[in-house]
Formats: C-alpha cells, sequence, structure tokens
C-alpha cells in the first residue's frame, strides 16, 4: 500500500471512530480509491442516514445505493477483520483501501482471483463517484 493511502486510511480510521461516538449517524464505511488514471483518486464515506461523504462534501444517497452500502458494510467485516492486503497484478488501474469498524483491507482492480464482496465494492464506489458525487 503506498504511503499516501496508508495515512489517508489512518485518518479515515480515525474518522470514522469519532463518527461512531454520538452526533451525527454513524459512518458505514470508508473507501480511499486511488489511481494510474486522471480523476481515479476520491474518498467515500456512506452514512445510515442517507448520505454519502465525496471528499469531504456531503451528498444525498439514493435509497438503492444505501442500501447496498449497508449490504457491503455487511459483508465487508469478513476481510475487514483479517486484515486483507491482496496483491496487484501486472497493470493496475484502480486500487481500494476500505476502513470499516472491523479494520481496514485493500486491494487493486486487477487482483487476481478478487472475490465478489470486492467487486462489489468497485462497482458500488464507481456509481456513487459518477453518479452522486459527478466525480469524473
Amino acid at each position: 500500500m503506498p504511503a499516501r493511502a496508508k495515512i489517508a486510511a489512518a485518518g479515515l480510521s480515525v474518522a470514522l471512530a469519532a463518527s461512531a461516538c454520538g452526533g451525527p449517524a454513524a459512518s458505514l464505511y470508508g473507501v480511499i480509491r486511488s489511481g494510474t488514471i486522471p480523476g481515479a483518486d476520491i474518498t467515500l464515506v456512506p452514512s445510515g442516514d442517507g448520505t454519502v461523504k465525496c471528499d469531504g462534501h456531503s451528498h444525498e444517497l439514493p435509497d438503492p445505493l444505501l442500501i447496498d452500502a449497508e449490504n457491503l458494510a455487511d459483508a465487508m467485516t469478513g476481510p475487514a477483520t483479517k486484515g486483507e492486503r491482496l496483491p496487484s497484478g501486472p497493470r493496475p488501474v484502480y486500487t481500494y483501501v476500505a476502513t470499516t469498524p472491523s479494520g481496514t483491507f485493500s486491494f487493486s482492480d486487477d487482483t487476481p482471483h478478487l472475490g465478489g464482496t470486492m467487486r462489489t465494492l468497485a462497482a458500488w464506489v464507481y456509481t456513487v463517484a459518477t453518479t452522486v458525487c459527478h466525480h469524473r
């Protein structure tokens, strides 16, 4: 994991822990996507109140994407608890670092034998980034 991603993941862990201590709705998880193409870098933090922070800016999350976020939060418990750091394949475009209350895990879009949860997370990030955050 690049040093910048490690620092960002540590900051995201602190933010998730702080949001779980009362106040606004707790964050479900955070995902940092970085990459080798323009516009690849984005940080998404969905909350149970139906919002998502896109690089710190709050947006309403449509119900289907909120339900997907909640389902992903449950599905990511296994890889997060294990602290999985899956190696990239030869030509990654996107790298993901996901932080949940259970822990942190990372993978790339070309990680060999990528599981369904991680593929679903990557698709969710792409959809939210382009349709909700208007991030290109």
